[in-house]
């Protein structure tokens, strides 16, 4: 099961390596104002997805491969925007338009379906928005094995079209 992580803190070392240069990105295919920078840490696919003004970043999307969930790949997810940018809707669209980009991909190399979770912290009612309008499933209340806080865990399954 994915456990709670704040993706802020991914959010600012990207920033720091996008202004450098060192993110290597390209357009995305449905959505060319979309970003995406595919990696492989320790072996797992990590898909990650940017809304950039120029050199900064508004808003990232990033899907971490977690292992096998019935024969099918998962994905934990994690998103943030940074503060100055909140209250415009780019998470919850930029989560909408990078599931986009990733089921048409992985559908595309004939992966049949995926699972998608996300852990979200009771008080994160925001993230809690965000993730229910995109996943539109009944979250199951747990307590995050990490941190030990109570938190709400969203699974969905997805069946991919192929190209």
């Amino acid at each position: 099961m994915a456990q709670m992580t704040d993706p802020a803190n991914a959010l600012a070392l990207f920033q720091q390596a996008f202004e450098r240069g060192q993110i290597p990105v390209q357009p995305g295919r449905l959505d060319p104002d979309l970003l995406f920078a595919p990696e492989n840490p320790n072996g797992h696919a990590r898909f990650n997805y940017m809304r950039a003004e120029g050199r900064l970043l508004t808003a990232l999307v990033m899907f971490a491969q977690s292992g096998m969930e019935d024969g099918h790949p998962a994905f934990n997810i994690g998103y943030a925007v940074p503060e100055a940018y909140r209250g415009r809707g780019l998470a919850k669209s930029t989560l909408a338009a990078a599931l986009a980009e990733l089921t048409t991909g992985l559908g595309a190399a004939g992966i049949p379906f995926i699972h998608v979770e996300a852990v979200i912290d009771v008080d994160h009612v925001v993230s809690q928005r965000v993730v229910s309008a995109i996943f539109d499933v009944v979250p199951t209340a747990i307590t995050d094995s990490e941190s030990g806080l109570p938190a709400l865990h969203y699974i969905r399954k997805i069946a991919l079209k192929r190209s």
